[in-house]
């Protein structure tokens, strides 16, 4: 079991910015509890390479608002994770040539919640 704001700390040590970033998400403290070391590991290399440009971002043309950002101004990184049969997502946004701003980690409902809203999904099915 890992603990939240042990896990939150690492995420912004691995960061290293002065702005803090915002760890949002459905149940995101029950989530990150039910996670192992192991995925815990994973997650915090996956955020590593991201942080050294290594992961491909989604990039979303639309001038849309997200927040006090055009969606087009945004970097939007996916990881996708199962504990326990549960299917979770963290979304990974970070301002062009600037800061990472949020930090996403919830199921498959707010996910989807979250991309309507940064103009990734277009309609429901």
């Amino acid at each position: 079991m890992v603990d939240a704001e042990q896990f939150k700390r690492k995420i912004e040590e691995i960061i290293s910015q002065d702005y803090k970033i915002e760890f949002l998400g459905k149940n995101f403290n029950q989530i990150v509890g039910f996670l192992t070391d192991t995925k815990a590991e994973k997650i915090y290399r996956w955020v590593l390479k991201v942080v050294k440009k290594n992961i491909q971002p989604i990039t979303i043309a639309s001038k849309k608002q997200y927040k006090k950002w055009a969606i087009n101004q945004l970097l939007v990184f996916l990881y996708r994770l199962n504990i326990n049969n549960v299917e979770y997502r963290i979304f990974l946004l970070k301002v062009k040539n600037s800061i990472y701003i949020e930090f996403h980690l919830s199921d498959h409902k707010y996910y989807d919640k979250i991309r309507k809203d940064l103009n990734l999904k277009k309609t429901s099915y």
